[in-house]
């Protein structure tokens, strides 16, 4: 299953071409991992589990313009290992690609300062959004 968040661009995050800055996309696509983390990973008894990004690739596509409409992120996980996991991106306007994405997520005990295996939970929520 994808997971879908609708990202608004802003007139701050264009450039002087009159397009999205690409250092914007990967913004983007964080505020893509922080609501999904937000509504389904996180486990709020726990605070001090949480995930860095360890590897990111974008490639991009075709310009983001300026638009009215939301840009839509699908997101899915592609791997799951015992400390990390692997999200792939999609990113449109409407029905054109934009952008595509993957990122490497490490699970991390911030308390520790190291990674740390992926708990039960977060597993069965990964193996939801699989793809």
């Amino acid at each position: 299953m994808k997971y879908r968040f609708e990202c608004s661009v802003r007139f701050d995050d264009l450039d002087s071409y009159g397009h999205v800055n690409n250092a914007m996309l990967a913004d983007y696509l964080q505020d893509a991992r922080i609501d999904f983390v937000h509504r389904h990973l996180a486990d709020p008894s726990a605070p001090h589990e949480r995930a860095v990004v360890g590897h990111q690739t974008i490639e991009y596509l075709r310009p983001v313009p300026h638009l009215t409409a939301p840009i839509a992120i699908d997101m899915w996980v592609t791997g799951v290992g015992t400390s990390s996991y692997h999200l792939a991106y999609e990113v449109r306007d409407g029905h054109t690609l934009l952008a595509t994405a993957t990122t490497a997520m490490v699970a991390y005990d911030i308390d520790g300062a190291q990674s740390r295996p992926l708990t039960d939970r977060e597993r069965a929520v990964l193996d939801r959004f699989a793809g």
